[in-house]
């Protein structure tokens, strides 16, 4: 039988990705075919204490060169892990811009790329599609559960799709969490964020190429509570982190989910002329806010289109 792995993009072990790699490769067993999920790197603050002590089932890296694979939550070649060549993916689950027409040139109906708020909302739609909804563990169920709420910032963010509430509504009796317990993942993020801001920092980045601009930018992200104390607590370990990546032009987006704010901050006079200018940023000692939550693959998608 045909082994499959899958996997997710080696920068962003977040928790939408870590969700859709565990939750795709169960539904694949569940259909009686041989998968694991492969997760390459250690999961970043949004898979936090609680969700990883629920026994999330993957392993780091396959041991043979025999495998065949799905990409979840990622269509950018740059991210794959190592041990996946193009010629072994059989396809590809992401709601991200910049490859989709690539990716359904090579994989036809098997590259299923959306403009949807979670990637997760898409694996629960293929657990319907494919009769194995009342087969989910509740494992599964609670990481896409965690997934959509941490990808559309509690629904808060303008990507969110109708189909992402749909999704959610239906997971929730099988998920069964404790009413309080969106706000409480929020706070575990960030108090755990507070405990190790390097790692945090670091453990969220993405690296992004803008043939349109000519260039590369790197762009960190972090979701909180209460974003605004950490970006101006924080900015000089930042600055640290991110200008030292090579490209060096960058930002930081820090999305406040208690108050609908997205708050920046860049020390790069170019990247700050587009977020003012696209975004209507104003900054002030190069920390900058938006009166409403943006997530950083908003801000890719209209600097793709710049």
């Amino acid at each position: 039988m045909e082994k499959i792995g899958v996997t997710l993009a080696r920068y962003t072990l977040d928790m939408d990705s870590v969700a859709c790699a565990i939750a795709y490769a169960e539904l694949l067993n569940l259909e009686g075919k041989d998968a694991v999920a492969y997760i390459p790197e250690d999961l970043n603050s949004s898979v936090t204490g609680e969700v990883r002590s629920w026994g999330l089932k993957y392993e780091k890296q396959p041991l043979g060169n025999d495998l065949v694979y799905v990409l979840v939550d990622t269509t950018d070649p740059h991210t794959f892990p190592k041990f996946v060549t193009e010629d072994k993916i059989i396809e590809i689950y992401d709601h991200h811009t910049g490859y989709e027409e690539y990716w359904k040139s090579k994989l036809k109906d098997n590259a299923h790329v959306e403009r949807i708020g979670a990637c997760a909302t898409l694996i629960w739609e293929e657990y319907k599609k494919r009769g194995f909804a009342d087969k989910i563990s509740q494992v599964s169920a609670r990481l896409l559960f965690a997934a959509i709420v941490s990808n559309t910032l509690n629904f808060k963010s303008k990507i969110t799709n109708p189909r992402d509430a749909t999704a959610f509504k239906e997971i929730s009796p099988i998920a069964d969490l404790p009413k309080d317990w969106i706000e409480k993942y929020f706070i575990d993020q960030e108090e755990f964020i507070y405990r190790n801001a390097r790692e945090a920092i670091t453990n969220d980045i993405k690296i992004i190429d803008f043939p349109n601009l000519g260039k590369k930018v790197t762009i960190g992200q972090i979701e909180l509570w209460d974003s605004k104390k950490f970006v101006n607590d924080y900015k000089h370990l930042i600055k640290e982190i991110l200008v030292t990546l090579e490209p060096n032009e960058w930002f930081f987006n820090a999305p406040c989910i208690s108050k609908g704010i997205s708050y920046l901050y860049s020390e790069c006079e170019p990247i700050r002329k587009i977020l003012t200018e696209k975004f209507n940023v104003k900054f002030s000692d190069g920390v900058g806010e938006i009166n409403r939550l943006v997530e950083r693959k908003e801000f890719v998608k209209e600097m793709q289109n710049l």
